[in-house]
């Protein structure tokens, strides 16, 4: 047979706000309608979206996400009796205490990945604005890992320092069931779905392992068509909550495809302490581009931790229910690049408080002032990978997907990311960890500090310690 090559696509984040996105399988909630949203799009065999129902029109489901395995919190308030609650609270805990064990030795494992890919990804020679979200490219190339076999299976779970693929699937069933938010503070919800040609012949097992460990849809029709594209957009659309639009009417796969991977992570928060608009100044950036102005948001005498290192200063800016959006700015003299190559913010990051968190830190008042921005970028993640290790799935040659299928040979052609983010006074948008180690340079000499984003710098979104989102914002425009 003739040999084929997997097509992946990668569509850009756009559009201006997201109203509402699919739920994964669990209580529909309603999704309250905040400016400030991310999205995450990873594409190769793998692309990034999330579904979850019934299968769209032209295609037949073959495997449909199994059911989350979250148990909620119980509320005390919510019951009659304490007998009620107490049995609720030990199901919670039974079930909520190993997954969380295996999220942390999946951040342990990952501290790594995290680190080397941000300095591989986010430096630009251009001066462009670069984002990326690490637990995105993590879930997408964990399916990859899924459908693949042998020597291409083993360089993408040496990537992620995971033993075998029993290991990698436990590993990403936590990490998902971690991030997944869908309540009044917070929408974090990440999703994925597998796409397979007419007539393919494929194993069932591997598309129940997808379904069950990943959260995944899988769905069979007839790649490269007319009708195949539209589904595929339509699918993109309404799982990326209008953020696609501009791209999603534009898919147009080849009619080589032999399978094509998708998911997507979206993200969306409010401040904990909101920004007063009638605080906003405009004043100018000086990005890598040249000066523009802007509008920057600001408070005054923030009592707040005030971070430092060698190379850079920051400060961590709680989003509710937990998430934090750090900003991190380069010291003068210093860049983006600097900083990423050092990498002990990752550490400032992951740090937890108290004995042996970060050391480098004051409790202070802080003028802070943020300019507004909405920022997208396109990253190409293969010739990155391939420096990290990952090389056998992209050849033609030695390139092993027979977990899926042993019908035609396949390999993969591109692995791209898009993402975007933005904030305003009201919320945001975005996530991302690593892990590194820290030095420290001289305390803060002042009791108040002026921490003005006015030159390029970096941010990371969070939550607790898994990163969603990570990014260079070189250049701002109104």
């Amino acid at each position: 047979m003739k040999r084929k090559h997997v097509l992946e696509i990668l569509d850009k984040l756009d559009g201006r706000y997201i109203a509402e996105a699919e739920n994964p399988p669990k209580k529909a909630k309603k999704r309250p309608y905040w400016i400030g949203v991310v999205a995450a799009a990873l594409a190769a065999v793998i692309c990034i979206g999330s579904f979850f129902g019934s299968a769209p029109a032209a295609a037949k489901a073959v495997a449909l996400p199994a059911e989350a395995r979250i148990t909620e919190h119980p509320i005390r308030g919510d019951y009659k009796d304490i007998e009620s609650y107490t049995a609720d609270y030990d199901a919670w805990k039974a079930e909520s205490e190993p997954r969380k064990a295996l999220k942390e030795n999946a951040v342990g494992s990952l501290s790594p990945f995290f680190t080397e890919a941000s300095a591989e990804f986010l430096v630009s020679e251009n001066g462009e604005n670069v984002l990326w979200s690490p637990i995105n490219a993590y879930i997408g190339l964990s399916m990859l890992a899924e459908i693949t076999d042998g020597d291409s299976r083993r360089e993408i779970l040496d990537l992620f320092g995971a033993e075998d693929i029993e290991a990698l699937r436990s590993q990403v069933s936590a990490v998902w069931e971690s991030v997944y938010e869908d309540d009044g503070n917070e929408i974090c919800t990440p999703a994925n779905s597998l796409w397979l040609k007419d007539g393919l012949d494929y194993r069932q097992d591997t598309m129940d392992n997808l379904a069950y460990h990943y959260y995944a849809s899988v769905y069979q029709t007839d790649l490269g068509s007319d009708s195949a594209d539209k589904a595929i957009g339509e699918w993109l659309d309404k799982n990326t909550g209008g953020m696609l639009k501009d791209r999603t009417g534009k898919t147009d796969l080849s009619p080589d495809t032999v399978l094509a991977l998708y998911s997507t992570l979206f993200f969306q928060a409010k401040w904990r302490d909101e920004f007063d608009s009638k605080n906003n100044t405009e004043d100018v950036f000086h990005g890598v581009g040249g000066d523009t102005e802007v509008t920057y948001m600001n408070k005054k005498l923030c009592q707040m931790d005030y971070y430092w290192h060698e190379n850079y200063s920051a400060v961590a800016l709680s989003l509710k229910n937990g998430s934090t959006m750090w900003f991190i700015l380069p010291d003068e003299g210093k860049t983006a690049a600097d900083v990423l190559k050092d990498g002990a913010y990752g550490e400032m990051i992951s740090s937890s408080d108290g004995e042996d968190g970060w050391q480098n830190k004051k409790y202070m008042k802080v003028n802070l002032s943020v300019p507004k921005f909405d920022v997208s970028s396109t990253v190409n993640l293969k010739d990155g990978l391939g420096r990290m290790g990952v090389n056998k799935v992209f050849d033609t040659e030695s390139s092993d997907f027979t977990a899926i299928t042993s019908d035609t040979p396949v390999w993969i052609t591109a692995v791209n990311q898009s993402a975007r983010v933005e904030i305003d006074e009201k919320g945001v948008k975005a996530a991302a960890y690593i892990e590194i180690p820290g030095a420290g340079a001289a305390m803060p000499p002042e009791e108040i500090i002026d921490f003005l984003l006015d030159r390029p710098f970096l941010f990371v979104i969070s939550k607790g310690n898994l990163p969603l989102f990570t990014g260079v914002v070189n250049n701002i425009s109104e």
